[in-house]
């Protein structure tokens, strides 16, 4: 008996046409009052982080690092932020960097400039990885500033 007084009266309806109705003029009139996400001017940002970066490179790059050894500092980099350093067997395959004489004259002037540090693998001691030294964690902090300050500009 109790549980004829819960069953519904609308015929197996939960809602009627004009309730459902309302419900989406409702649902449509929500949706237009969204704010529209704001398009990045990345553009803008990314000039700016140019600008700072030159600015910096002016007065605290002394090495003077020509663009392959900016760019295989930066592949050393990445690899060791991932945990999996780079070896140097592996930075000679990489044919964007010269042949394989060319890249060890490079990890040389790494190197020499205090940026990287030869480390030896500890399952194949022939083996040798490139790590990042204080003064190269600290070139790439600089860099970020210069990516900071130009977020806070935009």
């Amino acid at each position: 008996m109790n549980a004829m007084r819960h069953t519904t009266h609308f015929g197996g309806q939960l809602i009627s046409p004009e309730e459902l109705q309302q419900l989406l003029e409702i649902s449509n009139e929500l949706e237009a009052e969204k704010p529209l996400p704001q398009k990045f001017n990345t553009h803008h940002v990314y000039m700016q982080f140019l600008g700072h970066t030159m600015a910096h490179d002016a007065h605290a790059n002394p090495t003077q690092l020509s663009l392959n050894e900016q760019h295989l500092l930066e592949r050393i980099a990445v690899r060791c932020d991932t945990g999996n350093p780079l070896r140097v067997s592996e930075a000679c395959l990489i044919r964007q960097f010269g042949c394989p004489s060319t890249v060890h004259h490079q990890i040389h002037k790494l190197t020499v400039a205090g940026v990287i540090f030869l480390d030896s693998d500890p399952k194949n001691r022939r083996q040798k990885m490139m790590r990042l030294s204080d003064a190269g964690r600290a070139y790439f902090q600089e860099i970020e500033d210069c990516l900071d300050m130009a977020l806070v500009n935009q």
